[in-house]
């Protein structure tokens, strides 16, 4: 009588595992911007304006304390130019939002927009708080 031998395929299903990863991934992808961005006190002066796209925005950001943050980096005002030149090549469409607190001296705030224009942007936006219709009518 002769013997049988049975070959046994021994297979590890990776569709768990894909799905796994992928959920993994979309959840990271959907927090992160909110872990990246650092919360800076900044009392933006008043006004009334319509609202810029902000997709290509550059967030220029100056405080009471006269710290100077682009992104998530705090530079000195002499560096802004050489920071931000390479920012604005090959993107004419980009937008340098400067937001500077309402208290800061109008001079420092002008040499930051001087800075900015040094670094060749296309575009400079002022951003400011909306302007509330009570006080409108005053």
């Amino acid at each position: 009588m002769k013997k049988s031998t049975f070959q046994t395929e021994s297979r590890t299903t990776v569709v768990p595992i894909i799905n796994v990863s992928l959920v993994v991934v979309l959840t990271l992808m959907m927090i992160s911007p909110m872990l990246s961005t650092e919360d800076v006190e900044v009392n933006l002066p008043e006004a009334r304006a319509s609202e810029a796209d902000d997709t290509d925005n550059i967030e220029v950001i100056f405080t009471l304390e006269r710290d100077i943050i682009i992104g998530e980096d705090r530079i000195k005002l002499e560096e802004v130019a050489q920071y931000m030149g390479s920012m604005f090549e090959g993107a004419p469409h980009t937008v340098a939002v400067v937001k500077a607190d309402q208290n800061l001296p109008y001079g420092e705030v002008e040499a930051l927009i001087a800075e900015v224009e040094a670094a060749q942007a296309p575009r400079i936006a002022l951003a400011t708080k909306e302007k509330k219709e009570a006080e409108a009518g005053q």
